[in-house]
């Protein structure tokens, strides 16, 4: 056989190179085919597994967006496209503009998105693309979507001129205001869970910045100077601001609630998704100092460590891990991600073939976002990593649902504790002193939450003491109070100490007046300064709404008094909206759960619930999942029953009956009586 000339492949592999140009030349002058719905398949690395779900744009990648559910991925490109995938990677659509879409978001419900670009299109759409408007003006530099989507702002802002100004929207369009300001650097809108939102943004006024927030109106509700905005939780009830190395934490009225002063500026400040007390701070110090920060609003650090300069750092959903990741000082193209959990402790570690950019959690508790700078979306499943440690987790009870039985001698009262968010919760224990219950009740009190409930006494004196005396004739409860319990320092601690020694007590319907005393004189004040109008009544709910709450690793149902909407006496839809909205708090909860209205018959009631409340009960149970379906069921009955006389009550479906899959409680409950909320084990 002939052998062929070196030469002869140079000119074959011309020959290929020329042919594969042609063909992408015409590929791209090509009408692009409608992609809606079309599953484009990524490349995967060769290891892994099931650990990574790969995306690749071949673009850059401007701005990075996912809803709470983690049921859409929205992402803007240097071609000035912003695309909608879903969870399985397909192409949902995309849609192009003439000039950069620096900014793009994705409510957390999943349902709208806004678009901003250089050119100054304002570009509002349902992710239906059935409902959109948009609006022109100054380049788009900022902008922020509620939650619920019912409100857009945007920041624009044009240099030349030096023409900045905040614009407000509602979500059908129409413009409510503008006001002008410095150049923005941040701008948030918080959510729907408090009573009244609001917008924060920080702005420059010269050199120096200022943070400031307004109402839905515009209207300046208050600012601080030299103040920059560095991080706002989940539902704006918390805020932190920074001034050099010093960090203030602010409620949501502006009150400065914590400050310390750190030994670096910092550059990343998270709140923990579930625990707004508790904070993660991140910042550059050089050589080997620690750099990583974690801070209980009440107890100070918790601890710190080192980590890579340059870090990118997300919670889970549930609060129970940090997921860290490091490319610079690490080789090339590749990224040094590791989870983290409550302690500061390394739980595993992994590398990512790409330089992540960006790192965005989701309301899933397994699932994170990451992109890099060459064009990969990588969605990150923590479960395979997060294996070992869950399975120790997954030996404790998650939650103890609401039960009826009892034994005919035992006696079982509510004793209030608190969890890691101060929320005061109820935990039903069984006493043993029948001829004594509320001396009884006010002992196990003072011993405090059992061991692993992950909550915490609100009598902090181990060796106080409150002896009790009930006169049945007048429903009169004299309290003796060792000397020390009456002179707790701090105004919290007193309230809270106070507020779980009433409720406990309140327990008891013969109880009608209750009088604090100390060797035999009545109190004036309890505590530092909180000033006491004896005698003191026990609190009745009028109108209880049960709401669940995570602490640790475990859920609770805590009872509150219904919030009134102006002054209005709310009812029994009011207070099942109040339950839903704390539920859609929880990391397993869909956001877009939504109550469709109450069916009122002499015989039910009917609470009839939208779609996404399926999710709540996935076809692969374990004990895990159907608790967390328990407590959110409890929470709607117990509303619904203790606002009401009706006998049963029944979850509907889009308004049919559901049977969820095989193993998760019933959708359907009768009324029993007594019941008992968090009961120990």
């Amino acid at each position: 056989m002939k052998k062929m000339q070196p030469f002869y492949y140079m000119i074959a592999l011309a020959g290929i190179f020329m042919l594969a140009g042609a063909y992408l030349l015409i590929m791209q002058l090509l009408p692009a085919p409608e992609q809606t719905g079309v599953t484009v398949e990524p490349q995967s690395p060769d290891e892994g597994g099931a650990l990574y779900d790969l995306w690749f744009t071949s673009a850059e990648i401007y701005d990075l967006s996912i809803d709470h559910n983690l049921t859409g991925i929205l992402f803007s490109t240097d071609e000035k496209m912003v695309s909608l995938l879903d969870q399985e990677r397909k192409l949902r659509w995309d849609k192009s503009f003439s000039t950069a879409p620096k900014q793009a978001k994705l409510s957390s419900g999943g349902n709208y998105v806004v678009t901003g670009t250089e050119g100054g299109l304002l570009y509002f759409t349902s992710t239906d693309q059935e409902f959109s408007w948009e609006k022109e003006g100054l380049p788009v530099r900022h902008i922020a979507i509620a939650p619920n989507a019912n409100w857009v702002a945007a920041a624009r802002s044009e240099e030349s001129n030096e023409n900045h100004q905040i614009e407000f929207y509602s979500r059908d369009g129409e413009k409510k205001w503008a006001l002008e300001s410095g150049p923005l650097k941040n701008l948030f809108l918080s959510s729907e869970y408090l009573e009244q939102a609001s917008i924060f943004y920080t702005h420059m006024q010269g050199d120096q910045p200022v943070f400031t927030a307004v109402n839905l109106d515009g209207e300046e509700l208050w600012s601080y100077e030299n103040k920059h905005l560095a991080a706002i939780s989940r539902h704006g009830s918390r805020m932190a601001a920074a001034d050099g190395k010093n960090l203030t934490v602010y409620d949501s009225q502006g009150q400065p609630l914590w400050e310390i002063e750190l030994p670096f500026e910092p550059q990343t400040v998270l709140f923990n998704p579930q625990n707004y007390n508790r904070i993660l701070v991140y910042g550059n110090q050089e050589g080997a100092e620690d750099n990583l920060y974690y801070y209980d609003l009440t107890d100070g650090m918790l601890w710190n460590k080192r980590v890579a300069d340059g870090s990118l750092f997300s919670f889970t959903a549930d609060g129970q891990y940090i997921v860290c990741s490091s490319w610079r000082h690490y080789r090339e193209d590749y990224t040094h991600m590791k989870i983290l959990d409550r302690q500061g402790n390394e739980v595993n570690s992994w590398e990512v073939a790409m330089r992540v950019e960006k790192l965005l959690k989701s309301g899933h508790p397994h699932l994170v976002v990451v992109s890099g700078e060459d064009g990969y979306i990588d969605l990150i499943n923590l479960e395979p990593l997060l294996a070992e440690t869950e399975n120790d987790i997954a030996t404790v009870s998650i939650y103890n649902p609401v039960s009826t039985e009892q034994k005919t001698d035992e006696i079982k009262v509510p004793l209030y504790f608190i969890d890691e968010n101060s929320n005061l919760v109820p935990v039903t224990r069984s006493i043993s002193d029948a001829d004594n219950p509320i001396q009884a009740a006010l002992e196990e009190l003072i011993r405090g939450p059992a061991r692993g409930s992950a909550l915490y006494r609100t009598i902090p004196q181990k060796d106080a003491s409150i002896d009790a005396d009930f006169s049945e004739e007048q429903g009169l409860l004299k309290l003796e109070i060792s000397p020390e319990l009456a002179e707790l320092s701090g105004g919290a601690q007193s309230t809270t100490a106070l507020d779980s020694l009433l409720l406990t007590i309140s327990s008891f319907s013969e109880v009608e007046e209750i009088m604090l005393m100390v060797d035999g004189e009545s109190l004036e004040t309890f505590g530092e300064d909180l000033e006491l109008s004896q005698p003191l009544s026990p609190y009745r709910w009028d109108k209880p709404v049960y709401k669940p709450v995570m602490s640790g690793n475990r859920y609770y149902l805590k009872v509150q008094e219904a919030a009134l909407e102006n002054g209005e006496e709310a009812d029994l839809q009011d207070l099942v909206e109040q339950t839903l909205l704390a539920c859609r708090a929880l990391p397993f909860v869909p956001s877009t759960l939504e109550l469709i209205d109450l069916r009122i018959s002499r015989e039910q009631i009917q609470i009839n619930l939208a779609d996404s409340f399926k999710r709540i009960f996935p076809e692969k149970i374990g004990e895990q999942k159907k608790l967390q379906s328990e407590l959110v069921l409890d929470a709607l009955f117990m509303t619904v029953f203790e606002n009401n006389r009706v006998q049963r009550v029944e979850v509907l479906v889009e308004g049919e009956e559901w049977d969820p899959p095989a193993g998760y409680p019933s959708l359907g409950r009768f009324h029993h009586r007594p019941y008992f909320v968090n009961p120990e084990q």
